[in-house]
């Protein structure tokens, strides 16, 4: 009877505890607050305290089947330290430190002058080709992050013309001729366009591109790290692509070209975009202002879906923060948007690192 009973109420107990699935945000105990219900066997953190303690002090979201889904840290300390430590459970953060120990060194890092980017300076920079049946049209761009998957904005894939990108050029600066090259060239397989973008609104530019085959990583080819700070970086920020180059004439660029922009806040940026109709909610915390301070530098036509990223852990590898969205002009005193990574983490690692 006493058996029947246990039973029963340990039944009782995990349909209590299971009112959250993995993915859903939680708060891990007293004295964490930002977390992500998650599979204790993605929980680095919480394995951590297990292996020594036989126990973990995070809250349970539920199960999955017959393993624990536990509320993990997206920022946590580390255990007997009083140094805070870096995001240790993401699975961005994971693969970019293996990214970060078996890359080559990127090429041609400090440049003190020039628009024009070196070959390996960014090693993740594609450029997206369309097939409107005369050759391949390079009308956007991208940022590789895994050997299979490339992050750029969704609005490079619905546009009004209907026609999708179907290869990614990647490990050039100099985008070439416009016939198919195995050397340079990669067929894409799949286009996953986040769920809650529409062509109506300006939010939720974000997309994934996943390739017929992995690349092959070299010292001018391999796939960048995310940003996965919620906070604006402070250092500054640089933007690549091979858009147009005037304003007054249809020109684009046959050299991948960079430029150096700083972050705005929301305040400062949304009374720009006040009155546009396509952002009924202004400018939202998933995007991310960034403008060139002399008003010169600016992505353009052209540089949609391509990386706005930062170099700031003093390891000479590039963060993806942003992907290029949209704009008020090129070259102007009016902040870009751009769509913010850190925002979209949870919906990126589910795709690219199940």
């Amino acid at each position: 009877m006493w058996q029947k009973l246990i039973l029963v109420w340990s039944i009782v107990l995990v349909l209590n505890i299971s009112a959250e699935e993995v993915g859903d945000d939680c708060v891990p105990n007293n004295e964490i607050v930002d977390g992500v219900c998650t599979l204790i066997t993605d929980c680095e953190v919480a394995l951590s305290a297990l292996r020594k303690h036989n126990y973990h002090t995070f809250q349970r979201c539920g199960f999955n089947g017959n393993y624990e889904v536990v509320c993990c840290p997206r920022t946590t300390e580390k255990f007997g330290s009083s140094n805070k430590g870096k995001l240790t459970n993401r699975k961005a953060e994971i693969e970019c430190q293996k990214y970060l120990n078996s890359s080559l060194e990127p090429l041609n890092l400090h440049i003190l002058e020039g628009e024009a980017a070196n070959l390996g300076e960014f090693p993740h920079m594609v450029a997206l080709g369309f097939d409107r049946g005369n050759g391949y049209q390079f009308d956007c761009g991208g940022a590789l992050i895994s050997t299979l998957y490339v992050l750029t904005a969704a609005h490079c894939i619905i546009n009004l013309e209907r026609v999708e990108p179907t290869i990614v050029r990647a490990g050039v600066v100099q985008l070439g001729g416009n016939t198919f090259d195995d050397d340079t060239d990669y067929r894409i397989a799949q286009s996953i366009i986040h769920p809650e973008y529409s062509r109506s609104l300006k939010y939720n530019d974000i997309a994934l591109l996943r390739l017929q085959k992995p690349v092959s990583v070299s010292s001018t080819l391999n796939p960048a790290c995310l940003y996965t700070k919620d906070s604006d970086p402070e250092t500054p920020l640089t933007v690549t692509g091979w858009g147009k180059t005037s304003n007054t004439q249809n020109l684009k660029s046959n050299i991948l070209l960079k430029a150096t922009i700083s972050a705005v806040n929301r305040e400062r940026c949304g009374p720009h975009y006040s009155a546009w109709r396509k952002l009924p909610r202004g400018i939202v915390p998933e995007q991310i202002c960034a403008v060139d301070p002399d008003g010169h530098s600016d992505a353009c036509q052209g540089d949609s879906g391509g990386p706005l990223q930062v170099s700031e852990n003093g390891d000479s590898y590039y963060r993806v923060v942003g992907v290029t969205s949209f704009g008020s002009g090129c070259g102007t005193s009016t902040p870009g948007v751009y769509t913010r990574v850190a925002r979209y983490l949870n919906w990126i690692e589910g795709i690219v690192w199940p």
